[in-house]
């Protein structure tokens, strides 16, 4: 007999850093009986504990959990074989960080500007995609953008990187041996072809870019 029938009431995890956002997503989901809130957590690591320990189907993870990132998180549940479904909450704009996001593992995302009944339509979607995965029936997979990075060359990837260090301009020119300007059209090209404005969006995109080892970038521009 299947375990995930359709009166199953799911797993829920809340991270926030607020214990204020927390007390309303608690008030919001009061009413629903598809979802039973099995507990809370805080930061990355009180996460990943309750995560072990409390075994969730779905977790609400906050993306800004005080002076951490709440995509660690995600990037850790990407190492265990079953994961919870991750429905990830921000204040950030989804066309700077969603498809990012998706791409990483998170199962949906909404904005917190969204009405609330976008977050109860995302968790019931997510629910809906889970027993059906687990009745065995044919589902279309969930559509995973294409990363926000596109057809970057060499160069602007290591810029990138290298902005996602938290690296200024001039760090950025000394560590590759190029000029401060050469750094500007590289950071120019980055803009335009990633669809954003200004060197802060780049900087919050920059952020969400899944990081490859800074170490493959010689200093000096060395190869």
């Amino acid at each position: 007999m299947n375990p995930k029938t359709d009166t199953l009431a799911l797993r829920l995890l809340i991270v926030d850093d607020h214990e204020s956002v927390r007390a309303g997503l608690r008030c919001l989901l009061s009413g629903e009986t598809d979802f039973a809130i099995v507990g809370e957590a805080y930061s990355v690591a009180t996460a990943l504990r309750a995560i072990e320990e409390l075994a969730p189907e779905i977790v609400m993870l906050d993306f800004g959990l005080g002076a951490e990132n709440g995509d660690r998180v995600l990037d850790a549940l990407a190492m265990r074989p079953d994961p919870p479904q991750v429905l990830m909450l921000s204040m950030e704009d989804e066309r700077v960080v969603g498809q990012e996001l998706a791409r990483r593992g998170a199962a949906a995302y909404v904005m917190k500007q969204e009405p609330t009944a976008q977050i109860l339509a995302a968790l019931h979607r997510i629910r809906l995609a889970w027993l059906a995965e687990g009745s065995g029936a044919a589902i279309e997979p969930p559509r995973r953008a294409q990363t926000l990075t596109p057809r970057l060359t060499r160069r602007e990837h290591e810029v990138l990187l290298l902005v996602k260090a938290g690296l200024p301009s001039k760090s950025i020119a000394r560590r590759l041996n190029i000029s401060d300007k050469t750094v500007d059209v590289h950071k120019h090209q980055l803009r335009r072809k990633l669809g954003l404005l200004t060197d802060l969006e780049l900087v919050r995109h920059a952020a969400f870019f899944a990081s490859d080892d800074l170490r493959a970038i010689p200093a000096n521009g060395r190869r």
